[in-house]
C-alpha cells in the first residue's frame, strides 16, 4: 500500500513540475504573478486560499492551464512553506463546489523570501 501511495505522490509531483515548467514559457506570467502574491500572503501571516492568490494575480495576466495554480500551491506545500490549516467550498462554478484548502504560512517561512 505505502508502496502505491509514493508511486502516487512521484507522479503527482511529475506533473506539477511540469504544468509549471510550460507556465514560464514565453510570454507566460501567471506562474511568476502567482508565486509574487503567495510571497506576500506568506509575509503577511494569515490564512489564505486559492481565490485570493487569483484576486492578487492582475487580471490581465492568464495562465495557460487551470491547473497552474494549484501546481504552484503544491509545490509551495511540498516545500513545507505553506501548511493547510482548513477547507472551504468552492463558489467558482467551474469548481462546483469541490473541497479546496485554506493555507497558511509555516512558522519558518515566515522569515523574508527571496
Amino acid at each position: 500500500m505505502a508502496d502505491q501511495l509514493a508511486l502516487g505522490f512521484a507522479d503527482r509531483h511529475a506533473g506539477q513540475e511540469a504544468n509549471l515548467a510550460a507556465a514560464v514559457a514565453v510570454n507566460r506570467d501567471y506562474r511568476a504573478a502567482a508565486e509574487t502574491a503567495i510571497a506576500q500572503l506568506v509575509r503577511d501571516g494569515r490564512p489564505f486560499t486559492a481565490e485570493d492568490v487569483r484576486k492578487a494575480v492582475p487580471k490581465d495576466v492568464e495562465p495557460h492551464s487551470p491547473n497552474v495554480l494549484p501546481s504552484v500551491l503544491g509545490t509551495w506545500a511540498a516545500r513545507r512553506l505553506i501548511v493547510p490549516c482548513g477547507e472551504y467550498r468552492s463558489r467558482r462554478r467551474s469548481r462546483r463546489a469541490s473541497r479546496n484548502r485554506v493555507w497558511i504560512a509555516q512558522k519558518e517561512a515566515l522569515t523574508p523570501i527571496e
